[in-house]
């Protein structure tokens, strides 16, 4: 029988886990974002469900899930909320009346835009020092990663 693997030993070891990197990346950059958005008060699941909707108008719950990374029932709460808020609405298309749809309104496209210099600021300031070509490279190898990891 061949030797399991062991899990690293040291610190350093640790962060040289490409896994263990993006999870602390997403993990500062998720509160970094969260503190941005703060001021408007949203959060990173309401502004990605508004880009969503900006990009692609009339989805569903799980689309909205699915797309914006979260659990059905948080995009579902979310979801409730904004409609409460008055950034989306929901309805059903006369084409298929089984779907129920959200869909982007006047007040959340204006968070979105009032939203996004923040997340200029956020990935001017990721990008700090690293050159066009490494994050070309960096942007195909993570899509890469993804498409290794989907179903």
């Amino acid at each position: 029988m061949k030797d399991s693997p062991l899990p690293p030993a040291t610190t350093a070891e640790l962060e040289e886990q490409l896994s263990y990197l993006v999870n602390r990346l997403s993990h500062h950059g998720q509160a970094s974002i969260g503190a941005m958005l703060k001021p408007h008060r949203a959060n990173l699941v309401v502004l990605r469900t508004l880009s969503m909707l900006h990009i692609e108008d009339g989805l569903t719950i799980n689309e909205i899930a699915e797309r914006t990374f979260c659990e059905q029932s948080k995009a579902s709460r979310t979801v409730d909320a904004m409609v409460q808020s008055g950034l989306v609405e929901r309805h059903t298309p006369d084409c298929d009346l089984r779907r129920r749809e959200v869909v982007l309104t006047a007040q959340g496209r204006a968070l979105l835009h009032e939203c996004w210099p923040e997340m200029e600021r956020f990935h001017a300031q990721l990008v700090v020092g690293i050159s066009a070509e490494d994050l070309a490279v960096t942007r195909r190898v993570l899509k890469a990663m993804t498409a290794n990891l989907r179903p």
